[in-house]
């Protein structure tokens, strides 16, 4: 971060980061004469008047560069977002007619992304590999946790199936609750890192949060009985950091997951499918109706699972939907640029007329 910072570095602007990301203000832990000071901030003009767009916003982990008059009761103002070393995006929620798409940054600049799913009725196959792909393409490391396993009926059986779609990515069950396998993650947890927590409500994020933290940074409450379902007990994305020197981040369950993704990032969370696929006839191969398609080939002699192969075509359409619909709007974009500058030239031309 010193390198992208030089640019932008005067005498009246200082280095901070952000814990979390407000609809129009944000918390943020900045460097002063006599150490980290935490500030709420405002944004710029450019902020306020891009803000919707995601590259113009601050997210939740961002480094950025802001001035402050050095009243602890006035807002700091952002100036500037340094790049990012890693961005969690999805496509925004909401859009059900699909009539536009927009990015959403969950959070920035995270090393380690701890998926997690609980024992029970929050154990998930296909939603894990959704989150595995969100992580790949944020450019994190995954790390699938399980939860709650002191009331899990047969833990080694949800370790097995969940490595089994999680080739190459660290699978772990433990308990938060009472403490049992929490020193696994360690290894991945270190001082000067940043991690963030992903699943679903009532998974157990915030349990884990606290159990990590060795104390209550966030208020937790019991799932429903009915059909283990949470509660949104968090509310907002933010940064804590711990003793350890940890910076860790929770987040809400989120109620939709469409990806922000592409086909190299999808080759990643199925790399069977991808393996498979260089063995087709055809080397534009869609796995549907071709002729000697080694990947249904594999899904017929049980070589590869129904659902594991079913999931790949999914998340592909979608990937595939995105990138059309974002090429339209790139399109009509266009179409409207030069709608625009046609105009500004004909009314030009009416205003000249005379001078000519």
């Amino acid at each position: 971060m010193e390198e992208a910072a030089k640019p932008y570095i005067t005498s009246e602007l200082r280095r901070g980061r952000v814990l979390e990301a407000q609809r129009t203000s944000w918390t943020v832990i900045a460097e002063s004469t006599t150490g980290l000071q935490e500030l709420m901030a405002q944004g710029n003009g450019d902020i306020r008047l891009h803000g919707a767009e995601a590259m113009k916003r601050p997210a939740t982990g961002d480094w950025v560069l802001l001035s402050h008059d050095g009243n602890p009761h006035s807002p700091a103002i952002i100036k500037h977002i340094l790049p990012r070393r890693s961005q969690f995006s999805r496509k925004a929620p909401g859009d059900t007619a699909h009539d536009r798409i927009d990015e959403q940054v969950i959070a920035a600049n995270i090393d380690v992304a701890l998926v997690i799913s609980a024992a029970g009725q929050d154990w998930n196959l296909r939603r894990i590999e959704r989150y595995i792909t969100l992580v790949w393409e944020s450019g994190a490391q995954p790390v699938v946790v399980i939860t709650k396993i002191d009331v899990a009926d047969d833990r080694e059986y949800l370790v097995r199936e969940t490595e089994a779609v999680a080739p190459g990515v660290p699978v772990f069950a433990l308990s938060a609750k009472t403490g049992e396998n929490l020193d696994s993650l360690s290894r991945y947890l270190k001082a000067g890192k940043t991690a963030v927590l992903l699943g679903s409500s009532g998974a157990g994020k915030s349990t884990l949060l606290n159990a990590l933290a060795g104390q209550e940074l966030q208020r937790t409450q019991t799932v429903r009985q009915d059909d283990e379902r949470g509660r949104h007990t968090t509310t907002a994305r933010t940064l804590f950091r711990l003793s350890s020197g940890l910076l860790l981040m929770d987040t809400p369950g989120l109620r939709e997951l469409q990806l922000w993704s592409d086909e190299d990032t999808l080759a990643e969370t199925f790399p069977e499918i991808d393996f498979l696929a260089e063995k087709c006839r055809f080397r534009d191969c869609k796995h549907e109706e071709e002729p000697d398609c080694a990947v249904r080939e594999a899904v017929e002699n049980g070589e590869l699972s129904k659902d594991r192969f079913g999931a790949w075509k999914k998340l592909r359409r979608e990937i595939a939907f995105m990138e059309r619909r974002g090429n339209r709007m790139a399109e009509l974009a266009e179409q409207e640029r030069w709608k625009k500058i046609n105009k500004s030239m004909r009314n030009f031309k009416k205003e000249t007329k005379g001078l000519r």
